[in-house]
């Protein structure tokens, strides 16, 4: 497998044709930054996960994987076929060039931007990194056909519920994949297949699908969730009171007869 990164760099200019596809497919908002969509679906993407279509028969692919701590990393591809890269190649005023370098251009900074090439299919690649759960679902949100339901820690587990919609209406075009690795121990998941500690989802065109997974990661601070820290806040309150009610009645029975606490 090749693989060339990026960090943000733009790459070299598109010729017309290329560029006049773009603008009649994303027109920009208010001069800023471009408001990109998936062709076949129609699916746009925040300026984090910029990803440009040029070809019909390309599939896209969503892989996440969730640290402990709730961090990780998102990585949003195009994928092209051998047919595709060989109609991209032969095309007037593309030699010497990549079918990734649209994605490429686009790429933000803060982005790692990666073409990849393995299996006869070339992947356009934007990776980028999220701090906690939150981060993870604001991005979700920012792509039609998807909306997250929970995905959140409660009681040391994660909680993954994301409803994703292929909304083509082609319905002989290809298959979107959900890939999703989970800290600790998936307890339940509805996914298609496993890969080692990977779930994935095939999302046929349009098909509506609910992905649905829960892994046991373990109890901390950070995996308690909103109503176990009510519940550890709690605890803690009762066993304060505790205390002192032990601390009072100790002083009472150490106080002399007919001697009052003050």
């Amino acid at each position: 497998m090749e693989s060339r990164v990026d960090r943000g760099a733009p790459g070299g200019d598109l010729d017309e044709r290329q560029e006049s596809i773009r603008r009649s497919r994303f027109p920009p908002r208010d001069g800023k930054a471009w408001t990109l969509r998936r062709v076949k679906s129609g699916l746009r993407l925040p300026p984090a996960l910029v990803l440009t279509v040029l070809l019909a028969g390309c599939r896209w692919v969503v892989d996440t994987t969730v640290n402990p701590d709730g961090s990780g990393l998102l990585r949003t591809a195009v994928v092209y076929s051998s047919e595709e890269l060989t109609a991209f190649a032969s095309a007037p005023g593309n030699a010497g060039r990549s079918i990734c370098d649209a994605h490429r251009r686009d790429a933000p900074s803060g982005t790692t931007f990666l073409e990849e090439e393995h299996t006869g299919e070339t992947s356009c690649i934007v990776e980028r990194r999220f701090a906690e759960l939150k981060d993870l679902a604001e991005l979700y949100r920012g792509i039609n056909g998807v909306t997250v339901k929970r995905l959140a820690f409660q009681l040391g587990r994660l909680t993954f519920d994301v409803e994703v919609e292929h909304s083509s209406g082609e319905e002989d075009g290809a298959s979107d994949e959900w890939r999703l690795t989970l800290p600790g121990l998936a307890e339940e998941h509805n996914a298609d297949r496993t890969e080692g500690r990977t779930l994935v989802w095939e999302i046929a065109p349009g098909a509506r699908e609910e992905l649905h997974a829960v892994s046991w990661v373990g109890l901390d601070m950070g995996t308690l969730g909103p109503a176990g820290s009510l519940i550890l806040l709690g605890i803690i309150g009762l066993a304060g009171l505790g205390i002192v009610a032990v601390i009072v009645l100790r002083r009472r029975q150490g106080s002399p007869a007919g001697e009052e606490e003050p």
